[in-house]
């Protein structure tokens, strides 16, 4: 290459990282977007600039550059990723024990859903109290202050959607999409009421993220049913009818000999909405089925696994679809398509998996919490604090907080107090 070839490229490069820098000072999300695309191609210079994106105020242009960090080799961007990752300064910000739960015996009860709503950092817990009563409380995260209570009534399940924002309740064979913030129906009477021809569904999982589906199962013996509905349109993706094996049912027992199956749900979607994984019994044995929601095809079955729960799922960048949960008694983490096993622990459920398939949560019979980068293959930190086995873990997309409910009827948030943030 002739030296004046050389002076060109350099050049050309310069101008380009010039005007990705202009558009990620004062782009829109999207050109932000597209910009930290563009700089990761660009070597170190450009890592720099997806470095200095970690501080934006844009939560999808932060989630994005941590996401492309954890892809690059350089020196630069694992330091940069251990020093924003938050998980080694948490502490246990507060805990709570007041429910102000309206019923008979109220102690004995433990939540059914458990979940943060990444919107507004608050968290959301769902508890089915007895026939035709439910209840929800919502908690600040930042304060640990009660936000706001709130009884369903009629409501048979529970699950959130968008991030939070919507969520979608099941009585009989209606499911009723609620703006969570206002608890008012979306839509107009009667459209809000999607019949779901379920009656009574056993199960309901909501895509978390962005796209509007709502999946139920319901099982009658040996058999039942398996839908997908778009509750923005109100039509159905898929409809599979099953025989000789059953939707595992939630376990909510709360028996410590049971500790691995504890409140783990049969239908799980991906992140990016793409997939749901349901959870089949066959007599002793346990079956896996990976659906496409776009197509209605199978697209895997696992069978003959005799210890297997499915805590949550990830999408990451190269396309794979991870899955974590325990198997044979361990904590693991699997790839999907190929159920090839990428990293396994003598830790117990729960287990969490963040949605880019970097972080993983799993707990001790010791009743800590330890938090694992995938990636770098390295203990982040273990969170101590509580004195009974935990039941549910939950962590925010922007990985600030963790939320924690033991048996002992106790919820700790865990993040970085303020005096330590910016040491």
């Amino acid at each position: 290459m002739r030296e004046h070839d050389l002076v060109s490229s350099s050049s050309a490069a310069l101008e380009g990282l010039k005007g990705i820098r202009y558009r990620l000072r004062g782009g829109s999300t999207k050109e932000k977007v597209a910009a930290l695309l563009e700089a990761f191609q660009y070597g170190p210079k450009g890592i720099d600039l997806v470095i200095q994106a970690l501080g934006d105020g844009v939560r999808e242009v932060r989630e994005l550059a941590l996401l492309l960090l954890s892809y690059s080799s350089e020196a630069t961007a694992e330091q940069a990723l251990w020093n924003y990752l938050p998980f080694a300064k948490m502490q246990c910000l507060h805990t709570l024990t007041e429910f102000n739960l309206d019923c008979y015996k109220p102690e004995q009860h433990h939540p059914y859903y458990f979940a943060i709503a990444d919107y507004n950092n608050t968290l959301i817990c769902y508890w089915d109290l007895s026939y035709k009563q439910s209840f929800v409380n919502i908690w600040h995260l930042e304060t640990g202050q009660s936000k706001k209570d709130f009884d369903l009534a009629m409501a048979h399940e529970f699950g959130l959607g968008k991030s939070g924002k919507v969520c979608i309740i099941s009585f009989q064979d209606f499911l009723w999409p609620l703006d969570t913030e206002t608890q008012e129906p979306i839509g107009t009477y009667p459209d809000y009421l999607m019949r779901t021809v379920q009656a009574h569904p056993h199960c309901l999982a909501v895509c978390p993220t962005k796209q509007p589906l709502v999946a139920t199962g319901y099982t009658q013996g040996r058999t039942g049913k398996l839908d997908i509905w778009d509750y923005q349109t109100y039509t159905r993706r898929l409809h599979h009818q099953f025989q000789d094996v059953a939707l595992i049912p939630y376990d909510n027992s709360w028996n410590q000999s049971k500790l691995n199956l504890w409140l783990t749900t049969p239908l799980l979607f991906t992140p990016d909405g793409k997939f749901l994984v349901a959870r089949f019994k066959q007599r002793l044995q346990n079956r896996l089925q990976m659906w496409n929601t776009e197509t209605g095809e199978l697209t895997q079955t696992l069978d003959n696994l005799p210890t297997l729960t499915v805590n949550s799922l990830a999408n990451r960048l190269d396309g794979q679809v991870l899955a974590c949960g325990i198997r044979e008694n361990k904590a693991c983490v699997w790839e999907l398509i190929s159920d090839r096993i990428l990293y396994t622990s003598s830790g117990v459920a729960p287990c969490l998996i963040s949605s880019d398939g970097r972080v993983l949560i799993y707990c001790t019979d010791n009743y800590e919490i330890v938090v694992w980068d995938l990636a770098m293959n390295r203990k982040l930190c273990t969170l101590q604090g509580h004195t009974a086995p935990i039941g549910y873990v939950a962590m925010s997309s922007d990985r600030n907080f963790i939320v924690s409910y033991s048996i002992d009827r106790k919820i700790k948030i865990w993040g970085v107090p303020e005096s330590l943030k910016y040491l």
